[in-house]
């Protein structure tokens, strides 16, 4: 896969029954794409007449931001990546059509695109797939294939609320609020959710009457899939625009990347963890630019 970082592709077996087949999703707004493309290639390179479909081969879907939205569809939703293709293209220009960027009259900084438009698409999905709008994320626990969205809260609503709460990113969409607790979007922080959705493998799989039980032993194979590297500007001397460098900052994927493999040495020596992203060709391209799909494309083939 040309401009691609990884160690390899996915073990050509379905889900496995010796070890956990885990996949974690960045945020990156529209190049989210871009990660479809490169789950398009990994899903055909096990079978390139009949891909299987993610939640057949994979034990937990987990992103964050539109990366979440990504992980609802083919995990809760049950959607092929070329479903998930189509959909995501269908429902960018309605996400990202700006509308007025200003302050509320609590003095809060609402968002420049329309959370509306978010949860008009998965209602929308949820219909078409005659489900509920109140179909819960976890829907049950034993389910096959686990959906996970970073927030800022623990608690889980329905799917709707779920696909909002991932996708409220500050200056991006309004938070959104269920029950007393108010959501953000876990991308600031954790673009590249890999940690987190390591921490809730855990707590889903791991034996709680086994104080022996670890993680590491029990996976057969962990495949993160990134957006894009950030194309890296020097600080200038304009205060307004440190807020967003430190976003900037905050959201070096590849930095969180590096960090999960220093210290998990013996997932990437035997073969278990693949990290796959774009070295080059989005970096210009802004979470918002829903227009430049095309160039996207491009760049991820």
């Amino acid at each position: 896969m040309t401009h691609l970082s990884g160690h390899g592709l996915v073990p050509v077996s379905a889900r496995s029954p010796i070890g956990l087949n885990l996949l974690c999703l960045d945020g990156g707004g529209i190049r989210g794409l871009s990660s479809l493309y490169i789950l398009k290639q990994l899903m055909e390179s096990i079978d390139m007449e009949k891909p299987p479909l993610p939640c057949d081969y994979f034990d937990m879907i987990g992103g964050t931001s539109t990366g979440g939205l990504i992980a609802i569809m083919l995990g809760r939703l049950r959607m092929s990546v070329d479903e998930c293709i189509d959909t995501y293209r269908a429902m960018a220009p309605r996400i990202f059509t700006k509308v007025n960027h200003r302050l509320n009259l609590r003095g809060k900084v609402q968002g420049r695109f329309d959370h509306v438009a978010v949860e008009d698409g998965v209602k929308d999905l949820l219909r078409k797939r005659l489900l509920s709008e109140n179909e819960l994320l976890f829907y049950s626990r034993t389910e096959p294939c686990k959906t996970f969205v970073c927030s800022t809260s623990k608690q889980t609503g329905n799917t709707v609320q779920a696909a909002r709460a991932t996708s409220a990113a500050t200056s991006f969409f309004d938070p959104i609020e269920i029950g007393n607790e108010e959501f953000v979007d876990g991308a600031t922080p954790a673009n590249n959710p890999i940690t987190e959705v390591w921490s809730e493998a855990y707590d889903l799989f791991s034996d709680s009457g086994d104080s022996s039980w670890d993680l590491e032993e029990n996976i057969s194979c962990l495949v993160s899939i990134g957006t894009g590297v950030p194309n890296p500007r020097p600080f200038g001397d304009d205060p307004l625009r440190i807020g967003a460098k430190l976003v900037k900052i905050a959201t070096d994927t590849e930095k969180k990347a590096e960090d999960f493999a220093k210290h998990h040495p013996r997932l990437c020596k035997e073969g278990h963890y693949f990290r796959f992203n774009v070295r080059k060709g989005l970096e210009n391209i802004g979470l918002e630019e829903e227009a430049k799909y095309m160039e996207i494309i491009s760049s991820t083939r």
